[in-house]
This record gives structure tokens, C-alpha cells and sequence, in this order.
């Protein structure tokens, strides 16, 4: 499509895919509405495009984002198709941020947050450099109400729970490979916190573009600063500090022979530190205590794949009381395999929650 404000190319990079729903159209619209027909922000978006092309030469250390009174929104309802963009007003001038709110399947909600400068035109090329980001798993966050009313609802910053990154690549290409490891099952915490909030009532999964076109140090210094701020102590999802003062740390532990690596190279250091000391990925105290609840029990059984229902328990359970053999119960019930079923009989697995609510 061709755009007067958007810069199509950092669009495509730094957004999450619409889904084949006209998502940045409709943001090119509300974008015109905001700077033509609304007489208090008459000229806005010309001047935040103004304002990029003549900083676009300035280090991105210390490259400003201009303050404005304004958010854009998007609630995209990926089931039905429908998207709704508003401009949403500030009671204190900030810089203007885009909260993109996706409605999933199985009652999952995705939001995703960034500088709305970052996709006008004259800002230059969104992926040159560092990007820094914030994950954050957000409890206690009922999906109710409008746009507005789930862009400006309190949120109490306790139940949140946060990971924070740097990539020398794109922030969305990192994020899927964090997708794939979270479904790989990976033990590392923020993968582990993910995978048992999935499915889960009043959770909102928050994903936050913070910084781009940092230079290396600088992107490390920010990862640091941020990891000891959010990223750490209780409700922190990071395995260790951020920045260079994480890989001192591997480098101390001897998991690293040198202290200057590549982020790929990290990583890998990063699993071998979990292999190394197992313990370090069991979920932090805040999953640990979500575990102790039951009804969080039996909602993670039930979203995981080839998990047994409350039904299927109860069956099996019932059948092997009236001594039916173990391969007859695993056709009957349609089960994994006879181990699945061993278990269930044997008290094992599934034994509470809901599944405690049939004797064995």
C-alpha cells in the first residue's frame, strides 16, 4: 500500500503479522484522522516526521522521542477478523506509544507495545543496529471492557512478571525463536513461566519494543541497567544479570573462557549453565507458588497437549476398578500409551485438582 506517514518497510519489520487483516491500513487512516481532522492535534504526525528526518543523523544514545498527549490503539480480534483503532488521550504528554492488543484462540491475549516513531517516515532503517525489549507476563488482567479501557486499566505492577533482551536482529524473529523453545520445553524460567500461563483466565502476555538502533554497548549497558530493575529478584524472569555484568558472571562460573561473545554464543552459555546447575531452571518463587494453587493445576494439564482430560481420569480410573487391562483402557479411553494410564492407576499423575475429585 502506499502511505503518507508509515514507512511500509519499518512496518513490516517491527510489527507483529496482521493476520491477513488490514492492520496498518487502518493505522495510516486513524494517522490522517489525528493530523487533519482533529483541531487539537492539527499537523502532529507532520511534525513527528519532521522531527525524524532531522535527528535521523543523531547517535541513537542520544536520540529523543518527542512527547505528545496522545496513544494509538488497535484491538485486532484475530477469530472474527475485526480491528479497532483508536486515538486514545494522555493526561500527561509522553512519547507516543502503539499498543497493538491481539485477541487469540483459547482465550490467550497478546499485546504488543512501541514508539509509534519508530514506523514514520524519515526515522530511517527500524533494523540497523540493537533492539532492546520487555516480555512480561501480566496476571490479574481480566479482558473486559473496550480498547481504551484495557490500554489505560490499572495494572498492578506485582503480578507482573518480566524478561528483558537485547538482539542484534529483529525483536519478532527473536521472539519466535523464543516461541520455539518455550514449545521445545525448555527449562530456562521466562520459557517455563510462559508455557504455564498459557490457556490460563486473566493473563495477558505483554511484549514491549524499548530501544532500536543501539549500538553494541550501549544495548548491553541498557540490558543491565534493566535486568537489575525488572528483570530480577522475585518477580524477575532472567537467569542472570544483564549486559556485560551477566557475562563476567558466566565468566566466572567458567562456563565462558572469554568475556567478549557473540549473543548466539551466549545463549549456548546460558543452556550450559542450566546443565550445569539444574536447579537454576525450576520455575522462580512465583511459579512455584502458581503450582501450589489448584485450579492452576488442572487448567495447565488441560491446555497441554496430549494431556488427559478430567473424563479420560476418571475413566481410566473407574475401568481399572472394574479390572479392565491396562492396553483395553489405553484403546478405550484413547490415551498416550499404557505408561500414561500405568500412572493414572498407580496415583502418580493427575492426582489433583480437579482429577483429585475421583477416588483412585
Amino acid at each position: 500500500m502506499k502511505s503518507k506517514y508509515l514507512d511500509i518497510r519499518n512496518c513490516h519489520s517491527l510489527l507483529p503479522s496482521g493476520y491477513s487483516l488490514p492492520t496498518v491500513k487502518r493505522l495510516e487512516e486513524c494517522l490522517h484522522h489525528i493530523n487533519r481532522h482533529n483541531k487539537n492535534t492539527y499537523g502532529l504526525v507532520d511534525s513527528l516526521i519532521e522531527h525524524n528526518k532531522k535527528t535521523s543523523k543523531v547517535a541513537s544514545s542520544t536520540r529523543r522521542l518527542v512527547k505528545v498527549p496522545l496513544d494509538i490503539a488497535q484491538g485486532i480480534n484475530v477469530i472474527e477478523g475485526a480491528i479497532n483503532t483508536q486515538a486514545l488521550e494522555r493526561p500527561e504528554p509522553s512519547p507516543l506509544l502503539l499498543h497493538m492488543i491481539y485477541d487469540h484462540e483459547m482465550d490467550m491475549s497478546w499485546k504488543t507495545i512501541l514508539p509509534l516513531q519508530y514506523l514514520l517516515k524519515g526515522w530511517g532503517d527500524a533494523n540497523s543496529g540493537y533492539q532492546c525489549y520487555v516480555h512480561s507476563i501480566c496476571r490479574n488482567m481480566p479482558r473486559i471492557g473496550t480498547v481504551k479501557q484495557l490500554v489505560e486499566r490499572e495494572e498492578d505492577k506485582s503480578e507482573n512478571y518480566t524478561y528483558v533482551g537485547i538482539t542484534g536482529r529483529n525483536w519478532l524473529l527473536r521472539l519466535s525463536e523464543h516461541m520455539r523453545e518455550i514449545h521445545n520445553g525448555s527449562r530456562r524460567t521466562f520459557y517455563q513461566a510462559w508455557r504455564d500461563n498459557l490457556g490460563l483466565d486473566s493473563v495477558a502476555f505483554v511484549s514491549q519494543l524499548s530501544e532500536i538502533n543501539m549500538e553494541y554497548e550501549d544495548a548491553m549497558n541498557w540490558e543491565e541497567t534493566f535486568v537489575d530493575m525488572i528483570g530480577s529478584g522475585a518477580n524477575g524472569l532472567n537467569m542472570i544479570p544483564g549486559g556485560f555484568k551477566g557475562l563476567k558472571n558466566l565468566h566466572k562460573l567458567g562456563i565462558i573462557k572469554r568475556v567478549k561473545i557473540s549473543a548466539k554464543e551466549r545463549d549456548a552459555a546460558i543452556d550450559e549453565y542450566i546443565r550445569q546447575h539444574p536447579r537454576k531452571g525450576i520455575p522462580n518463587p512465583f511459579i512455584s507458588k502458581l503450582w501450589e494453587d489448584d485450579s492452576h493445576y488442572s487448567k495447565v494439564i488441560e491446555a497441554r497437549p496430549k494431556s488427559l482430560s478430567v473424563g479420560q481420569v476418571s475413566q481410566i480410573r473407574e475401568l481399572a476398578r472394574s479390572g479392565w487391562a491396562v492396553e483395553a483402557i489405553v484403546s478405550e479411553v484413547n490415551a498416550l500409551n499404557e505408561t500414561q494410564v500405568k500412572k493414572v492407576i498407580a496415583g502418580e499423575t493427575y492426582n489433583r485438582g480437579e482429577y483429585a475429585d475421583y477416588p483412585s
